[in-house]
């Protein structure tokens, strides 16, 4: 598997309905899914923060939504 492999894959996981876009309830279930990363202890309005903070920096066309293009390329300049 190929890195894109990888991010489609934890992508795809996170997109309950199938539509193609993370809107901010599958971003909130990402950010508080136990088994990709430690949310416990965070409180609603961080999680809310979180939320906004992904929008405001990844979604492009400023649909409310991420789609793959946009996760895409947000993971080219957040990767260390």
């Amino acid at each position: 598997m190929t890195d894109d492999d990888d991010l489609y894959y934890l992508f795809s996981i996170h997109d309950v309905n199938r539509d193609g876009y993370l809107d901010g309830h599958e971003l909130r279930e990402a950010f508080i899914d136990d088994e990709f990363g430690d949310s416990e202890g965070l409180k609603l309005e961080e999680i809310v923060e979180m939320i906004d903070h992904v929008l405001l920096e990844d979604d492009m066309n400023n649909d409310g939504k991420i789609s793959w293009e946009e996760y895409l390329l947000s993971q080219s300049y957040h990767q260390v």
